[in-house]
């Protein structure tokens, strides 16, 4: 089974909003801003409930395990384009 690449599956997992929302930090949409932050995006999507900084913020719907785990998968499999 091929690495999880950003154009297939990660970015699919941010929202339009995800993206206007972190804009004032980094864009989620950019394959380059999203592999120079994963360590920072995937501790906010890991956090549990309502955590304060937690992605994406309440009252939308946490990422699910899966989610995070094809996340964490993404990452270790290089950061495929």
């Amino acid at each position: 089974m091929p690495a999880p690449s950003f154009a297939t599956d990660i970015r699919p997992l941010f929202t339009n909003e995800d993206v206007q929302h972190m804009s004032f930090a980094f864009d989620l949409s950019s394959f380059d801003d999203v592999k120079t932050n994963s360590a920072a995006i995937l501790d906010r999507v890991s956090r549990p409930g309502n955590t304060p900084g937690r992605m994406p913020p309440p009252p939308r719907e946490h990422w699910t395990p899966a989610q995070v785990k094809l996340f964490q998968d993404w990452i270790a499999g290089g950061f495929q384009p």
